[in-house]
C-alpha cells in the first residue's frame, strides 16, 4: 500500500532533516580509531562540572514526571535576562519554540516570511504546516537582505523569522538594519529573531533585542543552552516575547516538554554563567585561526560571529567532505541549504581538532 496518497502535499514533498554523521557512525564505517566531528556547530569543551554534578542528582528522581511549567528554571532565567517569568516558555530545543509559533499562528493560506539560506529546520517546518514558506535569499555579503524580507511581508503573513547571527554563514545584521526593518513590519505580526549563537557575537553593533522589546511588542527572541552551554544532547531552548503572546504560545506546547535532566543542567548553566566568557574568548582565537589558515589554503571564508565558518572552495565541496571522511573529519557540506556545490562549513573544535582538519586539508589539497 503505498501510505504517502495519504499524507498532505507538503509533507509528501518534505525530505527528512538530516544532520551530521555521528562520530560512532564514521568509525563503524570506515574502521577509524579516532574521529574528529566539526558538522554540527556543538561546542567541543563539554559541560560543565557543575552540570554534570546536578543531572547526576537529578538521575535518581527520572522516575518522576519533570515540572511541567520548569518553575525554577523560568524563574532562574527571568532573573539573569531581567524580565518576567511570565516572557518565557520553554521547548525541546529552541526547534520545537519555532515549531510552536508556527502551529499557533498560521491558518491554511497564511505564510511565514524567512531566508532561504537559513536554519534548515525553517524550511521544513513550513513545508509540513500548510506550505506557508516564503523564503527570500540572502543579500550579495550572504546577510539576511532585510529589505527584500520586509517586501515579502503582505496582508497574509503572520511570522517572520530572522536567523542572527545567520546559520550556516555565520553573519550577522546590525542594530541600525533591524531598526529599519522592524519600523516596516506592521504590528500584528510576529517577529522571530533566532539567537542560537548570541552568547558567541563579539561585534558591537551586534542588536540587543531584550531592549528592542519595549518598542517592539511582536518581537519574539529564541535561544538556546545547546551551544555555548554544550547541552545540545539535552535539547533545551526558550523563546522570550510579550507575556500576552508567550501566554497563547502555552496553549501549544506540549507536556512535560522539557525533561527533569534537561531543566537541572540549565540552571546550573545559569548559576556559572561566569564560565562564558573564557569559553567566547577561547572560541574566538580557534575562529581567528582557522579562519586565516584556511584563507591560506585558498579558500574563500565569510566573517562569522559563532562557532562556525563557512567556506566556499572551486570544487566540489560533497567530495572534499568525502576525503575528510576518509581521514576521520567530519564536515557538512552546504548544498542543502542552497549555498552552492563549492559551500562548506566547519564548526570550531578544540585546537588539536582543528589542526588535525586544517593538516587533512593540505594533505587532500596537495
Amino acid at each position: 500500500m503505498d501510505f504517502s496518497s495519504l499524507f498532505r502535499p507538503g509533507i509528501r514533498a518534505t525530505r527528512p532533516y538530516t544532520p551530521g554523521k555521528p562520530v560512532s557512525e564514521v568509525q563503524r564505517e570506515l574502521g577509524l580509531d579516532s574521529v574528529v566531528k566539526l558538522a554540527s556547530n556543538e561546542n567541543p569543551e563539554g559541560p560543565l562540572p557543575a552540570v554534570l554534578e546536578a543531572i547526576q542528582q537529578a538521575a535518581l528522581q527520572i522516575n518522576r514526571y519533570p515540572d511541567a511549567a520548569c518553575f525554577k528554571l523560568t524563574n532562574t532565567l527571568a532573573k539573569h535576562l531581567d524580565v518576567s517569568p511570565q516572557s518565557i516558555i520553554f521547548g525541546n530545543g529552541s526547534n520545537e519554540v519555532i515549531d510552536m509559533l508556527i502551529r499557533a499562528l498560521v491558518s491554511p493560506g497564511e505564510n511565514v516570511v524567512y531566508s532561504h539560506h537559513s536554519f534548515i529546520v525553517y524550511a521544513l517546518t513550513t513545508s509540513v504546516h500548510f506550505e506557508c514558506g516564503r523564503p527570500v535569499p540572502l543579500d550579495a555579503n550572504d546577510k539576511h537582505d532585510l529589505d527584500a524580507m520586509a517586501d515579502m511581508v503582505d496582508e497574509n503573513t503572520k511570522l517572520v523569522l530572522v536567523c542572527n547571527p545567520n546559520n550556516p554563514t555565520g553573519t550577522y545584521n546590525t542594530i541600525e538594519e533591524f531598526d529599519r526593518f522592524l519600523a516596516r513590519i506592521p504590528e500584528n505580526v510576529i517577529v522571530g529573531i533566532d539567537e542560537a549563537y548570541y552568547e558567541y557575537v563579539t561585534a558591537e553593533d551586534y542588536p540587543q533585542t531584550i531592549a528592542m522589546m519595549k518598542k517592539h511588542p511582536n518581537l519574539i527572541l529564541l535561544r538556546t543552552f545547546s551551544k555555548i552551554h554544550s547541552l545540545a544532547g539535552l535539547r533545551v531552548g526558550y523563546g522570550v516575547g510579550h507575556p500576552d503572546l508567550i501566554g497563547e504560545l502555552h496553549k501549544t506546547r506540549e507536556p512535560f516538554n522539557v525533561n527533569v535532566l534537561s531543566q537541572v543542567a540549565a540552571i546550573a548553566c545559569l548559576e556559572n554563567w561566569h564560565e562564558v566568557e573564557g569559553r567566547v574568548q577561547r572560541n574566538r582565537e580557534q575562529l581567528d585561526y582557522m579562519a586565516t589558515q584556511l584563507a591560506d589554503l585558498g579558500f574563500a571564508v565569510v566573517p562569522s560571529e559563532t562557532n562556525f565558518i563557512l567556506v566556499r572552495c572551486d570544487g566540489d565541496a560533497g567530495k572534499l567532505t568525502n576525503d575528510l571522511l576518509q581521514k576521520g573529519v567530519i564536515v557538512r557540506p552546504m548544498h542543502a541549504f542552497g549555498l552552492g556545490e563549492g559551500a562548506l562549513r566547519i564548526s570550531i573544535g578544540l585546537p588539536a581538532e582543528n589542526q588535525r582538519c586544517l593538516d587533512a586539508l593540505k594533505e587532500i589539497l596537495s
